[in-house]
Parts: C-alpha cells; structure tokens; sequence
C-alpha cells in the first residue's frame, strides 16, 4: 500500500477525533443561537435552512449555529461535528454589521453562504480521502476556491437581494454602509486581468475580491447560477 493512499485512509480517522474536539472547544467558547437566544438573527438563519430542507421530514437536522468573539476577524465557517452533523459559527464582527448599523443583508448571505457549504457536503470527512492526492497535485487551493464559488451561487439562490452586501466586507464593520458600490466595481474592473491577479487567484482558496465580486454582480442580470473565473 502507499503512503498517500495510507495517508488518505488515516487522515479521516484523526480527522474525527479532532473535528469532535474543534466541536466542543467551539461550542464551550461561543453562544449557540436559537428561537430564544437572538431570536431574529435564528429567524433569518432558518428561513433559508428550511427552503434547502433541513429540518423537514426525512431531511438532515438544521446546522447548530454558533456567535464567537472573533477579536476583529470578520469571518464565518461551517463544519461537521460528527458523521452527517454540522455546525456554523459566526465571528461578532460579522454579526455587529446587522446590529450595529441596523443592516442584515450581509448576515443573510454569510449565512445562506455557510449552509450552502453544508448543503452541497463540501465539509464531508469523505472528502479528506482526496486531500493527499489534491496536495500532490497542487490543486488543493483549486478545488475549495471552486466550494466557494458554489456556495455562493447557492447564496445567490436564496439572497438575491444581497448579493453585492459582500462588498462592505473589504471596508470592515464601521465603513461598509460608505462604500460607493458602484465606484468600487469602475475602479477594480480598471485593473483588468492581469498575470499577477490570475497568479493570486490561483494560489488562494478563496477567490481574490475583484473575481468574487464580479461573479456575484453578474448574478443580478444573469441569474444566481454564475460561477466565477478559476484561472
């Protein structure tokens, strides 16, 4: 036997007892939302959940979601906690967005965006048995660059409206709502598509901003099933 078919074997196994710890180190360091903790922010987070069939009958149970103190990183996740269970966590940065300047667009995405991961078992341990051979291949960066993109056409799906929300991110929490979104996208189509930006791209697991962006903006006259450039 190999060593990267070895390796593939047993990288889901202490993938499993890690992602049980990462669990439970991030459900004893958060606040799990619910009908009666946040109740509006569950309420926006469920909506969505539902129409994608979680907690219908037959169907997976809705992702836990967590609030973490994300000390000024604006981010959110979503893994699985156990074979066929899953969990999101959002960073309060992201959160203070709805609260603080009374806008939920941007969480309505974010989290529609997450549960799209789960949705279409971009988290799945399954998936660690191809790691090795991505690594080796050097398309690691690719294949979750792709996930994203997937994810957020599934955003898109069930957040049209707020598509173009994603933009305030690069601004941070407090300037977001100042940003001109039209100048933003005049000024960053104007750096083109340079070798530079195709090499950034390439080397990232998350598609660079002006290629985010663009895709999503297209999804407002093309429809939500718009995927983004790959190379």
């Amino acid at each position: 036997m190999g060593d990267g078919v070895l390796l593939g074997l047993v990288t889901p196994v202490v993938a499993l007892v890690l992602i049980r710890m990462m669990y439970r180190k991030a459900a004893a360091n958060s606040i799990e939302l619910t009908e009666k903790q946040l109740p509006e922010l569950y309420a926006i987070y469920a909506e969505p959940g539902e129409r994608m069939g979680f907690d219908t009958p037959g169907g997976p149970d809705l992702p836990k979601l967590h609030l973490h103190n994300g000390n000024g990183v604006m981010n959110a996740y979503a893994t699985e906690c156990r074979k066929r269970a899953a969990y999101i966590v959002l960073n309060s940065d992201i959160v203070d967005l709805a609260y603080v300047h009374g806008d939920f667009g941007a969480l309505r995405f974010i989290m529609a965006h997450e549960l799209g991961h789960v949705k279409c078992r971009h988290i799945s341990l399954w998936r660690l048995i191809y790691v090795p051979a991505m690594t080796l291949l050097f398309l690691g960066e690719s294949a979750t660059r792709a996930q994203e993109y997937t994810a957020d056409r599934v955003a898109a799906y069930y957040a049209p409206g707020d598509v173009l929300t994603m933009v305030d991110l690069f601004a941070g929490k407090n300037l977001g709502h100042r940003i001109d979104v039209d100048e933003y996208f005049r000024t960053s189509d104007a750096h083109g598509e340079g070798l530079w930006l195709r090499f950034a791209d390439f080397r990232s697991d998350h598609a660079v901003g002006f290629r985010r962006m663009g895709a999503l903006r297209r999804t407002l006259t093309e429809g939500w099933d718009v995927h983004g450039k790959m190379l």
